[in-house]
């Protein structure tokens, strides 16, 4: 046969409830109170059980009857045990034990035995109307229970009062018709079960927040408010159908239109209300006050504080840590002041719907002094006024929520003051733990964020000085050409070679000093790499060019070259001939008069070796260490100290480097070491 609409909803409750005793015997504290609340859960599922047996005809119904009462009897005896357990000097709770053992039992004598005592008064004396007498006594218990808890016993025990209250009003709905006409209500009958499971959640969270049970249990923040949400809708919907079947029934000719537009109604309200952010928290807040021990689950919202941050990645960061505090606190925006020691004061740096302009505020401002005490993690400014300084942001601010300052070591770095939330809150010492975590993490946040700017500057700053460094390096040396053939004038100004030497020497320098003003003015310099050949240098040839000027303008110069080309990457032969230039002045300046510069070319598989000798004084290894190539050291007393340091960066640009040996005494080899082109490579065997 089939089977009824009862016979699975008492198959759910038995479910339900079997899965709560396993909780409280694995998961539960091992205590007298733990042991009452499992033996009402326990009864609870038996009279399911037995019900969906005897549905199947496994079990005769008067077995499941017999059980209500104990059913009944057993949750009586957990109120009794909660109100003895807050308050065992309370001679309330041993009257009422006594009053209730009393109805239970006969309660269970009339159920058992059949027991009919005829009419008295109007009022037939059997198990119905001891059934009713027990359902209000029932009620009877949840009242003296609330009203006698203190405010944590409340907050511990209110949801195992709501359920109850529940299942007691629905035994009088049930009971009531079929006291008067002695006739089950089949439809009641079956959704008897589901009242249970509907109260169940609560009975769990009971559990939870009660310290003599102490059930471990944790469900997801996010599982709570979605399975909240379906319920609801589930119950919204239903309640519309009811209502929709009575007005289609009953509600004459335009039954039809009035049915449809309740519908569409309820479905437009039910979407309105699932897309509005204030209903979102209105839910959140009243989940996190009746199901959860803390408002908060700290994993989650210190996970979010992180996707916050990152999730605004092309904004600037005082943008990002005003977003991140106003979401954290359903605000929908605010505004943020940094300190910046430039201006030494407190500057607008960000501003999210927040309404008027922003104005820089002094450092030694009278509003900001209430910041002084490190314990004020906030100002509620909407609050009566309790801390100095808040009559002063309310002043300012009159429509903003929060002022929470941002303290970085103990120091005050900046200020954010949010708008209202979206659903009016009371601030308690979670959230002023949660909002002092934040806010110590976002001044984290903005101090990093303004030591990046400044380093950005000082490097910026940094890479000017170090081009304006080198530029002036390469005037010294063309001041130092220039210089030479002036000396060299009156000593070989009558040799033609020497004059045309001359007037190239000072054409080159005059471009090279043009060259050097306009990258100092940021202009484009033409690419001096642009003319290369693809086969690349051949430093053969340059280093030959270069010794033949030299020598043209009175310098000695020993080369030894090999007879075959030399192919290397030389991408700005200008540069590499700087570099060369000052290795040989140096060189020239330490050789004794009348001893040559020595230039040796080597051709390897993979670069090329320029060797430049002199006879000079020598360097000590420590020196060429730690301060030859340090930029603005110099041993010269007109030197910048940049010319080595120059020299390397360029030959390492290049892909190659500079070697420096040397002996005291005896004189010093640098060597210009660079790669050689790919047109070379092809040329040496392996």
């Amino acid at each position: 046969m089939p089977l009824s609409a009862a016979f699975y909803t008492h198959a759910a409750a038995a479910l339900g409830y079997a899965v709560f005793v396993g909780l409280l015997a694995f998961r539960g504290a091992r205590s007298w109170l733990t042991a009452l609340l499992a033996v009402a859960a326990t009864v609870t599922a038996l009279w399911s059980l037995t019900w969906t047996l005897a549905d199947l005809d496994l079990l005769p119904m008067a077995v499941p009857m017999a059980l209500a009462p104990l059913r009944d009897g057993s949750w009586l005896a957990v109120v009794l045990g909660i109100f003895r357990a807050a308050d065992e000097q309370n001679a309330l709770w041993r009257r009422l034990a006594v009053l209730t053992a009393v109805a239970v039992a006969v309660d269970i004598a009339f159920g058992a035995f059949h027991l009919n005592f005829g009419t008295i008064g109007g009022i037939q004396l059997d198990s119905e109307i001891t059934r009713i007498v027990v359902s209000i006594l029932g009620l009877v218990l949840v009242e003296n229970l609330l009203r006698n808890m203190s405010i944590d016993q409340f907050w511990s025990t209110k949801l195992l009062g709501i359920g109850l209250t529940a299942i007691f009003v629905f035994n009088l709905v049930l009971r009531i018709p079929q006291f008067l006409t002695h006739m089950p209500d089949q439809d009641l009958v079956a959704a008897q079960p589901l009242i249970f499971i509907l109260v169940l959640p609560l009975f769990v969270v009971t559990a939870v927040r009660t310290p003599l049970l102490r059930l471990g249990v944790h469900s997801s923040r996010k599982i709570v408010f979605h399975t909240a949400a379906l319920v609801s809708a589930g119950i919204l919907l239903q309640g519309t159908a009811i209502a929709a079947y009575y007005i289609r029934n009953y509600g004459g000719s335009s039954a039809t239109i009035l049915s449809v537009l309740l519908i569409f109604v309820m479905l437009v309200g039910l979407a309105v209300a699932v897309s509005s952010a204030s209903f979102r928290s209105y839910a959140v807040r009243f989940i996190n006050e009746n199901f959860f021990s803390y408002k908060y689950d700290y994993r989650v919202e210190w996970q979010k504080f992180i996707q916050s941050l990152s999730a605004w990645e092309d904004g600037d960061v005082p943008l990002r840590v005003l977003r991140t505090l106003s979401e954290l606190l359903d605000s929908n925006g605010g505004a943020l002041w940094s300190f910046r020691e430039s201006w030494n004061q407190f500057m607008p740096v960000a501003k999210w719907s927040f309404p008027g302009e922003l104005a820089p505020i002094a450092r030694d401002a009278e509003y900001l002094k209430c910041f002084e005490n490190e314990d004020l993690t906030y100002l509620e400014l909407q609050a009566a006024e309790s801390e100095p300084g808040q009559a002063l942001w309310h002043e300012m601010f009159p429509a903003a929520w929060l002022a929470v300052p941002l303290r970085y070591r103990s120091s005050l770095v900046g200020v954010a003051v949010l708008n209202r939330p979206r659903v009016v809150r009371p601030l308690d010492w979670e959230d002023r733990n949660l909002i002092g975590l934040v806010a110590m993490q976002l001044s984290a946040y903005l101090v990093q964020e303004e030591t990046a700017q400044a380093l950005a500057d000082a490097r910026q700053l940094e890479e000017f000085n170090k081009r304006v460094a080198f530029i002036l390096h390469d005037i010294k040396n063309t001041i130092g050409q220039l210089s030479l053939i002036a000396r060299n004038a009156e000593r070989f100004g009558h040799r033609e070679e020497f004059r045309k030497d001359m007037v190239l020497t000072i054409q080159h320098s005059v471009d090279q000093l043009q060259e050097l003003l306009a990258r100092l003015r940021g202009e484009p310099v033409a690419d001096a790499g642009a003319q290369v050949s693809a086969q690349g240098t051949d430093i053969c040839n340059l280093i030959a060019d270069f010794a033949l000027h030299k020598r043209s303008i009175g310098l000695d110069i020993e080369l030894d070259l090999p007879d075959a080309q030399a192919f290397a990457r030389v991408p700005d032969h200008a540069a590499f001939l700087s570099v060369l230039e000052h290795v040989f002045a140096n060189a020239v300046e330490a050789s004794p008069s009348g001893t040559p510069v020595s230039f040796r070319l080597t051709r390897m598989a993979d670069h090329v070796r320029i060797d430049i000798a002199d006879k000079g004084a020598g360097m000590t290894p420590q020196f060429i260490a730690q301060e030859l190539f340090r930029p603005l050291r110099s041993t010269k007393g007109k030197g910048l100290g940049i010319g080595a340091y120059q020299a390397r960066e360029t030959m390492r640009r290049f892909g190659g480097d500079i070697e420096v040996s040397s002996v005291v005494g005896q004189g010093t080899t640098v060597s210009l070491v660079l790669p050689v082109s790919k047109f070379e490579e092809q040329r040496i065997p392996a």
